[in-house]
C-alpha cells in the first residue's frame, strides 16, 4: 500500500520526495543501514527500489504477448460480481455472459439500476440475479455463499470491480476521504479471500488501476488501494490460488463522464480505452498462463514519460520507451539551415528558432513578442505543451533531448543556452572563441618589438 501511497506523495510534492526502499524483515538493521544510505546517494536516478535475499531490484513495465487462448466459463456454475452497477461493473457482467457464463449474481445496493440489462441477458440465456447486500458485511457473504451450491450453480469465480471516493490532495484528504475509498476495495477483500479459502474457486479477479503503479495526484488513497490489489494477488499466486489482477488505464465511459480528469489524463499520455475492447481483454488475462498482473492500457509512452518526469523520475516505464538513438535520426530542414548560416549569427537563429517553436506552442500569435526571460510555465504552458515543446525541439534539431528539458530549462533564455551546449555547430563556436582567447591572451606575454615582428611577417606573409 506505501508503494501506491508513496507514488502519489512523489507527484504531489516533489520537493519532500526521497524515494521508496523496501527491505527483507529478516535483514540485519546494520546491512539495511547500509542500503538505506547508498540509495540516499545514489546517482543512477532509482527511487523504488527493492532488495530481496540480497539482491536490488527496481520495477519496470514490460509489453507481454497474452496466450493466445482465452478462458471460458463453466455454463454449469456461477459468476459472483462485486461492483455491478459502478463504469466497469454492466462490461464486465456483459463480457462473462459472453464467455460462457449463464449464472452471474451480481451485489449491488441499488440491485434496481441492473433490470434492463438482466432482461437484455435473458433474452440470451444468461440469469443475472441482483442481490442487495454489502460486500464488508460478513453475515450478509454468509447468506449469499451458502446459496451457491444450493439454489444456485456452485461459484467458480469472484470478480472484484468496485469503487468509491472522490479526488482528493493529500494535504487535504480525510478519515472519510480515506475510509470511503478503502472499504470496498479492501475490506470487501479480505472478506471474499476468507471465503474462498472455505469454498475455493477456479477464478479470482481484482480489478485495479495504472495509476497504482504510476502514481495519480489528487487520488493517492486510491492508488494505496491500487498498489495493495497488485501485492494480495501475487501473495493469493506464491499461496498457489487463483488469482489475477488487472490494471486498468483509462475507459471512455469513464472519460467522457469526468471529462476535466480527462484532459489532465491526456496530457499526462494516458488516452481513452473503448470500453469493450478494454474489456475483450479479460478472457486472455485471465488464463492461467497469463502473468498475475496485467497492465491494459492505451498510452502514449513517450508523452506520459515527459509529462510524468517534469515531477519524478517514472523509472518504471523505461523499457517501454523508445531508445535515444532511435530519436531525431536524420537531417532536418532547421538544422541544414542552422549549418550553412555564418558561426556568429547560429546563437542568435537557435535563440529565435526556441523563442518561436514556444510561441506556436501556446498559440500565441506571431505578432506577440515572447518575453525570453519569463517562465513558460507562468506564460501558460501546461504540461503537454511543454511535452510538445520538447518534441518539437528533438524533430527540428535532430537530437535526442531530455523529456523534462523543458521543465528544466523554462525560459527563452535558459533553454537557448542548454541546447547551445548539445549541438556541434555552436559547439565549434564556443572552441573558436577560446582558442582565439588564449592566443589573445599568449600576446600579453611578448614584448613591444617581438608583437612588431610577428605583425610584420604576418604582413609579408612569413606566418
Amino acid at each position: 500500500m506505501l508503494w501506491g501511497l508513496g507514488r502519489s506523495l512523489a507527484l504531489e510534492h516533489p520537493e519532500i520526495w526521497g524515494g521508496i526502499i523496501d527491505l527483507d524483515d529478516s535483514m540485519p538493521a546494520e546491512l539495511a543501514v547500509r542500503h538505506v544510505l547508498t540509495a540516499a546517494h545514489g546517482t543512477d536516478g532509482e527511487d523504488q527500489v527493492v532488495y530481496r535475499s540480497g539482491a536490488r531490484h527496481v520495477p519496470r513495465l514490460q509489453r507481454r504477448t497474452l496466450p493466445g487462448k482465452p478462458v471460458t466459463l463453466n455454463a454449469d456454475a456461477s459468476q459472483l460480481v462485486i461492483g455491478a452497477t459502478g463504469n466497469i461493473g454492466p462490461h464486465l457482467i456483459r463480457q462473462l455472459a459472453r464467455m460462457g457464463a449463464k449464472t452471474i449474481v451480481a451485489m449491488a445496493r441499488k440491485p434496481g439500476a441492473l433490470d434492463e440489462l438482466t432482461q437484455c441477458l435473458a433474452a440470451t440465456g444468461t440469469d443475472l440475479i441482483a442481490v442487495a447486500a454489502d460486500a464488508t458485511d460478513p453475515a450478509a457473504m454468509q447468506t449469499l455463499f451458502d446459496r451457491f451450491g444450493t439454489e444456485l450453480p456452485p461459484l467458480e469465480g469472484i470478480y472484484l470491480a468496485a469503487f468509491a471516493g472522490r479526488p482528493a490532495l493529500l494535504s487535504e484528504m480525510t478519515d472519510d476521504d480515506v475510509t470511503t475509498m478503502f472499504r470496498p476495495k479492501l475490506d470487501a477483500l479480505a472478506l471474499l479471500h476468507r471465503r474462498s479459502l472455505k469454498s475455493p474457486v477456479r477464478h479470482f479477479v481484482l480489478f485495479s488501476s495504472v495509476s497504482g503503479l504510476l502514481g495519480s495526484r489528487w487520488l493517492a488513497h486510491y492508488t494505496a488501494t491500487s498498489a495493495f490489489l497488485d501485492s494480495f494477488a501475487g501473495a493469493r499466486r506464491t499461496m498457489g490460488l487463483p488469482a489475477t489482477v488487472v490494471d486498468w488505464g483509462l475507459w471512455k465511459s469513464l472519460a467522457d463522464v469526468q471529462k476535466d480528469a480527462t484532459q489532465i489524463s491526456a496530457e499526462s499520455g494516458l488516452q481513452p480505452m473503448a470500453d469493450e475492447v478494454a474489456i475483450g481483454a479479460l478472457p486472455l488475462v485471465m488464463n492461467p498462463d497469463a502473468a498475475v498482473a496485467t497492465v491494459v492500457v492505451a498510452a502514449d509512452w513517450p508523452l506520459l514519460a515527459a509529462a510524468y518526469r517534469t515531477r519524478g523520475a517514472l523509472r518504471i516505464v523505461d523499457d517501454l520507451l523508445p531508445a535515444p538513438e532511435d530519436v531525431g535520426k536524420g537531417e532536418s530542414e532547421f538544422r541544414t539551415s542552422l549549418r550553412s548560416c555564418p558561426a556568429e549569427k547560429r546563437r542568435d537563429m537557435l535563440f529565435d528558432h526556441v523563442g518561436a517553436l514556444a510561441a506556436t506552442v501556446m498559440g500565441m500569435p506571431p505578432t506577440e513578442p515572447l518575453d525570453p526571460s519569463a517562465g513558460f510555465f507562468q506564460l501558460g504552458m501546461d504540461s503537454l505543451m511543454s511535452v510538445t515543446l520538447q518534441r518539437a525541439l528533438s524533430e527540428s534539431l535532430g537530437e535526442f533531448l531530455p523529456a523534462s528539458v523543458v521543465f528544466d530549462y523554462p525560459t527563452v533564455y535558459s533553454l537557448t543556452d542548454y541546447l547551445a551546449t548539445v549541438l556541434p555547430e555552436l559547439l565549434e563556436i564556443g572552441a573558436t572563441a577560446v582558442a582565439t582567447q588564449q592566443a589573445t591572451d599568449s600576446y600579453h606575454e611578448l614584448t613591444e618589438a617581438e608583437l612588431l615582428e610577428q605583425l610584420s611577417e604576418r604582413l609579408r606573409g612569413t606566418q
